[in-house]
């Protein structure tokens, strides 16, 4: 990579080698020398495009969050327009690529841990956090509201996400404990429960 290339290119770089760095080595061995490294810049560079490495660092953490939601949001796109279609895509899409993937599962590890000890990571998670289960409370409200149900669905909400956060902890933790297919199927029980549906 070399002064040519575009701007916003070398800038997607430095994201994507602090990404594969921080999947790689964990947050506290993710240093500038490295990140520049891997994307093939020199290390004055980084500061044309970022404040410092904890800005990149927030980028990092915002962009992995926006293509997550991109994605998220295109499985929930797909349905019917049934919230509880929608839920259920929610659930299919985060235990399969390009979501459910070990070097992402590993970033969000890492991101996790960093946020306990940095006060913008923090505030960064709990805003992207809060718009996420808001989302998730509003499809438990309208999912119930259409089946006649009386359901306190930021309880509903705050319990799936939890799940699907937990699975994905666990997973990071022991691979071998179970499979994807297997995470889905938990979330998905605890739906079809949620709602009072029978498993086929």
């Amino acid at each position: 990579m070399t002064l040519r290339t575009p701007a916003p290119d070398r800038r997607r770089a430095l994201i994507d080698a602090t990404l594969s760095i921080i999947a790689e080595r964990g947050f506290a061995e993710t240093t500038v020398a490295r990140i520049c490294d891997a994307a093939g810049v020199s290390r004055g560079l980084i500061s044309h495009y970022f404040a410092g490495k904890e800005a990149l660092l927030l980028e990092a953490y915002r962009g992995l969050s926006q293509e997550l939601a991109a994605e998220t949001a295109k499985a929930m796109g797909d349905g019917d327009g049934d919230p509880m279609s929608a839920l259920r895509a929610l659930v299919e899409v985060s235990f399969r690529p390009p979501v459910f993937e070990a070097d992402k599962i590993a970033a969000w590890l890492a991101f996790w841990s960093a946020a306990r000890g940095s006060a913008a990571l923090n505030a960064l998670n709990r805003k992207l956090y809060r718009g996420y289960r808001a989302s998730v409370t509003r499809l438990m409200a309208e999912a119930a509201r259409s089946r006649g149900l009386g359901l306190d669905a930021h309880r509903a909400a705050t319990a799936l996400t939890a799940l699907i956060d937990g699975l994905w902890l666990e997973h990071a933790l022991d691979p071998e404990a179970f499979g994807a297919d297997q995470a889905e199927a938990v979330c998905l029980d605890y739906l079809d429960r949620l709602f009072q549906r029978e498993t086929p």
